[in-house]
């Protein structure tokens, strides 16, 4: 852990130093422009509305499509989990149940959208971000904190939407990835936009042999995912036109216990993660413009050696206006209506369940020079829990501007509500007495501007859970059908903490370290939330050499409490150091071969007890793209 905190702090002077001492201006090295884009995005998911990250008061993160491609990931926790702050979870190598812990939440505390369309089941909370293709993938915008207030329940830690490829102007790309572990990728893109109507198509076939997920088991845990994603456009001038259809599905082998009590037995599942969405855009003034968005989510799991399986499917209905009152002032107002159908078998407890969502919002934002101001509020009714309300106030004053500087203090608070789900309150081990978990969250930052090249964010965060669920051992439970165990309520759960990002990014040398100390505990007992490192840090650098690049990137993290696999005893994870190195070049005729090494350092660790994590291994990318 320490030769990991020097390594990823000693970056930050290193990037420093990459800039021409010699230079006197920006343009010694890049126009200021390329700089710009580089280090401020525009981010949409913070407020609905597109705005550049450095005046969203939140803390948020961007991933771009040449970090995805750089880092030649099988699923999309590999992007997330060298961002320190975001823990992950994983029960084995590739396709095995992934959790994503964001700031200390809780995995179902963190809302997943696939192009703003909810990919959360009714039926267990967290999404299978095992089964995202990064190939499909655009960007993925993360944003830090509760946002209840837009987009309703389940956002309680934070929001992380995964945007797909779009159409432009004409593209054939084809891809395919091999390596370690019996991985054999391959994907296949069209794209092309004539005049008002435009199309893309993107498919990716993931195949891999694994290993054993469980330490100590026989057999390997194979995985294999077929996605496809489509979009359509149309430009009629009166109105805007949008079609999407995302679809994963796919096979997972994996054990059904790390238990020597139960047996080791392997076993296998089908699954399918699908969205489906239409939206139509119009001004219905100069200077007003309205969505609606009609989509339809489906998750579905089938298991092999049992009759057990869990679908959900969610049609919605969402419409967000946006209003220009005055010069750096708008409005944002609109609701989602929502139908959860439940259906799911599970150790024999049966549940079949509907629930009607009606959520209200309406969002203030203002920004001038010096001011950048977002208040947002909303009124959720869930038809077993009754309203609720949700806010967001966050503020940004620039302390101190100049061209390329700028210094900016923010604060913010919000909150958050997560209504439990099918499988809290009617599943095995379910209690139909559940309360709603609700956050309040607070946090108060600097963010610095720092020339052309670099950023600085210094984030101090507070975080108090109300109700939140947790599963115990209950001796006056039914032990024939839940082994004792049942879901309660914990009166209170805390997080407090520090986060540091800082980023830099010119023509060569492009890169980001963060860190975070934090404490997330379960109040009830003064006990450590599981699963969740009290300080990592992570450093990712690339170098551009001409058609070469060369990258790395590497994690370390504190141990983290958990409970035994095999005996059901608290325990912890120990704390380990992760480096990745990778590098790539540019070939004639649209071709790119890049190649990876994941964990150099072959380091023997765990981020679920009892569950295996892959050692050194090494993976092959050909790439070929025609415009």
């Amino acid at each position: 852990m320490k030769s990991a905190c020097l390594a990823a702090l000693a970056a930050a002077p290193l990037l420093c130093l990459a800039q021409n001492p010699a230079a006197n201006t920006a343009a010694d090295l890049l126009p200021v422009s390329a700089a710009s884009v580089a280090l401020d995005p525009v981010i949409v998911t913070a407020t609905r509305t597109p705005q550049s990250q450095s005046n969203v008061p939140s803390a948020t993160i961007v991933i771009d499509r040449a970090q995805i491609e750089a880092a030649q990931a099988g699923d999309i926790a590999e992007l997330l989990r060298f961002n320190a702050g975001l823990d992950i979870g994983r029960t084995g190598g590739p396709g095995q149940t992934t959790s994503v812990f964001i700031r200390g939440g809780e995995s179902n505390h963190t809302l997943v959208l696939i192009d703003g369309v909810r990919v959360n089941p009714a039926t267990s909370g967290g999404a299978a971000l095992q089964n995202l293709s990064p190939e499909l993938i655009e960007r993925i915008e993360i944003v830090k904190g509760p946002r209840s207030s837009l987009y309703g329940s389940d956002a309680i830690a934070g929001v992380i939407n995964i945007i797909t490829r779009s159409p432009e102007q004409q593209q054939i790309g084809a891809s395919v990835r091999g390596g370690s572990y019996g991985t054999v990728d391959g994907s296949a893109r069209y794209a092309n936009q004539i005049g008002a109507y435009g199309f893309s198509i993107d498919t990716a076939q993931q195949t891999a042999d694994g290993f054993p997920a469980c330490a100590g088991a026989d057999g390997n845990s194979g995985f294999r995912n077929n996605t496809i994603n489509a979009k359509a456009t149309a430009d009629l001038r009166v109105v805007s036109l949008e079609a999407r259809a995302y679809n994963a599905q796919g096979k997972t082998e994996y054990f059904d216990s790390c238990s020597p009590l139960f047996g080791l037995n392997a076993t296998a599942q089908d699954f399918r993660n699908q969205t489906l969405a239409v939206s139509a855009s119009t001004s219905l003034l100069q200077n007003w413009d309205t969505t609606l968005t009609l989509s339809r989510g489906e998750d579905r799991v089938r298991q092999y050696a049992s009759d057990d399986f869990t679908r959900t499917i969610r049609p919605q209905i969402d419409w967000q206006n946006t209003v220009t009152v005055l010069p750096g002032l708008r409005a944002l107002f609109g609701g989602q209506v929502t139908n959860e159908r439940i259906d799911a078998l599970s150790f024999g407890s049966v549940t079949k369940q509907t629930v009607d969502l009606v959520n209200g919002f309406l969002q203030g934002q203002y920004d001038d020079d010096h001011h950048h101001v977002l208040l947002a509020g909303s009124v959720l009714n869930h038809d077993a829990f009754g309203s609720r309300f949700t806010y967001n106030a966050e503020y940004g004053y620039d302390l101190y501007t100049r061209p390329l500087y700028k210094t900016t203090l923010v604060i913010a608070a919000g909150s958050g509500f997560r209504a439990p789900d099918a499988t809290d309150r009617f599943g095995f081990g379910g209690n139909p007495d559940l309360a709603p978990e609700r956050s309040h969250n607070a946090e108060i930052g600097v963010r610095q501007r720092w020339g052309a090249f670099q950023t600085w964010d210094v984030r101090a965060f507070r975080t108090r859970i109300r109700n939140l669920i947790s599963v115990e051992f209950d001796p006056n439970n039914d032990p024939n059908v839940d082994f004792g165990f049942r879901a309660v309520n914990v009166d209170r759960a805390k997080n407090e903490g520090l986060e540091l990002t800082y980023r830099y990014a010119d023509t060569r040398w492009s890169g980001t370290v963060t860190g975070i100390v934090q404490n997330p505990k379960d109040r009830s007992d003064d006990t450590s939330l599981l699963r969740r490192a009290r300080r990592s840090v992570t450093a990712q650098l690339r170098r551009e050499l001409g058609r070469f690049y060369v990258a790395a990137d590497v994690l370390g993290t504190s141990d983290r409490a958990d409970i035994s696999a095999a005996t059901g005893a608290d325990t912890k994870d120990s704390g380990y150091v992760l480096l990745n190195l990778g590098a790539g070049v540019k070939l004639p005729q649209g071709f790119t071969l890049s190649a990876r090494v994941e964990n150099l350092l072959d380091r023997d660790y765990q981020t679920a007890a009892g569950y295996e994590q892959p050692g050194i291994a090494g993976y092959a990318t050909l790439r070929w793209d025609y415009r």
